[in-house]
């Protein structure tokens, strides 16, 4: 295997390329998968994945298998408010209204408490 000439961090290479093969099956997928997938050792691919599980950003079910985790929805939710799109709506469009004409509250953006889940 050559080396390619790239400003790329190697383990975030491989840790993309895991993300992409989680993302590109509907089910949870097996080690022996993701690693053949991402062109890993399977050893490599545990290791990374142990960390992203670590992180939130990858789950593991009881049966072995894997899975994108919760936190990339969070993450994916604040990219999604960071937009531009996002940043060129009126003010008066930002906040849906319910049946009693009150601003509607997000679902999942906040906790038991009433403050902003963190990521």
């Amino acid at each position: 295997m050559t080396a390619k000439a790239t400003s790329s961090i190697q383990v975030i290479a491989r840790l993309s390329r895991l993300l992409d093969a989680i993302a590109a099956h509907d089910e949870p997928v097996s080690l022996k998968t993701l690693a053949s997938a991402a062109g890993l050792h399977p050893s490599t691919a545990f290791r990374i994945l142990a960390s992203l599980i670590e992180h939130g950003l990858v789950e593991r079910g009881v049966n072995g298998r894997y899975r994108l985790g919760a936190k990339l929805l969070c993450l994916g939710d604040r990219a999604h408010g960071q937009s531009s799109l996002q940043r060129e709506i009126p003010p008066f469009a930002e906040r849906p209204r319910n049946l009693a004409g009150e601003p509607a509250r997000p679902v999942g953006r906040e906790d038991d408490a009433g403050a902003p889940n963190a990521c």
